[in-house]
């Protein structure tokens, strides 16, 4: 080879590292361990893996610019829908949003559990740093104003939230978790015990659990011009799952569900000692639609307005097309809680878009840090080094969800880190570091900073992402 050949294709190799250096220098390494349980249900970590994280500056040929202006609810003001007053959603050239009350094109970014913790110390902290709850509220809000969010995710404070929206000129954003299926579970437990050892989904299959959801829902009557209220979730993580099958089948003689279930059964041809996974998934798929056939039609009974937006789906039940099929034609959004993987996988988005024409979105996800200093044993998130690699996640995680066309936003689980100290929390959030805050009200900034570079610029990223596929 030729000194004039050897030093073009040196310079070709050259320029070749340095485009690739270009569009990659930021697709960054994070070490993380993933949570699991033992043979005896104990809870464990595995051994630390590297995964690679698309971050904002890796995309090539993004420009960030300035943030798009946006309306007081946080929804694009440059391209107007049918303004109804209150969320809806529609599909626009081939994808999905949510419409806001003042008809503009909105993706959900929440962080959960919106609401002042319930342990002394707490409360003394909160005290200290805001005064009172409705100080707290306010400051809170210009922080998720800051940072690009724009909802109240599950379990937060609805009453206080209300309070606040009633003089505010940026109103708050939030979603309902009614509790449907546990509430009538405790109430038929109640009358009788021994029916505690059932599974869950054989009490949708009960006469009493239309009935009970009725007078449920009769409530909600309350909410039903409020235009800052995003929708309800009717209940969180029913055990729609082939694990619990052998428990759904083993109800007793004299439960209603004994008998419906025998009859399907019997209909369809299948042995009930010998279900395969598609059978199993099959029932399943009908035990949901009873419930979202009962839950959706007197839902929107009480409250044609709002959007339902689910019973925030979770582990196998996420892979399930019977339970996608069940629920389309009651629901507006599906929720699905999302763990065990470190981004979601491009198979679940395409089956999604496949199994319902309705959009989703993610209502829980999160990392927490070794450097937080917390136990970090509860909760099934992934367990990373630094909060700065809590905040590397997030962006790959969103980034990921924004390329999805039928995906309308993410909820971050969650507001503040577990209190160790609160006694009345659930034994999934005892001990980790999960928050956007600590239980000093400190928020975590390298997570903060990471959050905001997307959720500022969503709706640019969607145009970026929409241009790449033309």
């Amino acid at each position: 080879m030729r000194y004039k050949e050897i030093y073009i294709f040196c310079l070709f190799v050259l320029c070749s590292a340095l485009s690739g250096g270009a569009q990659d220098r930021h697709t960054i390494p994070v070490e993380t361990k993933e949570w699991y349980r033992d043979s005896l249900h104990n809870i464990q970590y595995k051994d630390w893996k590297t995964y690679d994280c698309t971050v904002v500056d890796s995309l090539k040929g993004f420009r960030k610019g300035k943030p798009v202006k946006l309306d007081k609810y946080g929804g694009l003001t440059n391209i107007v829908s049918k303004a109804t007053g209150y969320f809806r959603v529609e599909k626009i050239k081939g994808r999905s949003w949510i419409i806001d009350p003042l008809g503009h094109q909105f993706i959900n970014v929440a962080v959960n559990t919106v609401r002042p913790g319930k342990s002394p110390n707490n409360n003394t902290a909160l005290g200290n740093k805001y005064g009172t709850n409705e100080q707290w509220l306010s400051k809170t809000k210009l922080l998720f104003d800051s940072l690009g969010i724009n909802v109240a995710g599950s379990w937060s404070d609805v009453k206080l939230i209300q309070d606040y929206n009633k003089t505010a000129l940026r109103p708050l954003v939030y979603t309902t978790q009614l509790s449907l299926l546990a509430n009538y579970r405790r109430h038929a437990v109640k009358i009788k015990p021994e029916r505690k050892k059932e599974s869950e989904m054989s009490f949708i299959l009960d006469k009493e659990f239309s009935s009970f959801t009725e007078k449920e829902l009769e409530k909600i009557n309350a909410y039903s011009e409020d235009s800052n209220l995003l929708g309800h979730f009717s209940d969180n993580e029913i055990p729609f799952t082939e694990n619990e099958v052998t428990n759904l089948l083993s109800a007793p003689k004299e439960s209603a569900s004994y008998g419906i279930i025998r009859d399907w059964l019997k209909t369809k041809g299948f042995d009930e000692s010998n279900l395969t996974k598609e059978q199993k998934q099959e029932l399943i798929g009908f035990v949901t639609e009873k419930y979202f056939s009962i839950v959706g039609t007197l839902l929107k009974k009480f409250d044609p307005n709002h959007l339902y937006i689910g019973s925030r789906l979770h582990a196998s039940a996420k892979n399930n097309p019977f339970i996608f099929k069940a629920a389309d034609p009651y629901i507006d959004i599906i929720s699905i809680n999302y763990y065990g993987f470190w981004q979601p996988k491009q198979s679940h988005l395409d089956d999604w878009m496949k199994w319902s024409n309705k959009p989703f979105f993610i209502t829980e996800f999160y990392t927490k840090a070794v450097e937080s200093g917390m136990a970090n044993i509860t909760g099934a998130g992934w367990l990373v080094k630094t909060h700065n690699d809590r905040g590397l996640h997030y962006q790959n995680f969103c980034l990921t969800l924004l390329k999805a066309k039928n995906c309308v936003g993410w909820h971050w689980f969650k507001y503040q880190d577990n209190d160790p100290e609160d006694p009345n929390a659930d034994p999934s959030n005892k001990d980790s570091n999960k928050g956007l805050v600590d239980n000093a009200y400190n928020t975590c900034q390298p997570l903060a900073e990471k959050m905001k570079e997307v959720n500022d610029h969503k709706y640019s990223l969607i145009k970026y992402f929409d241009s790449l596929k033309k």
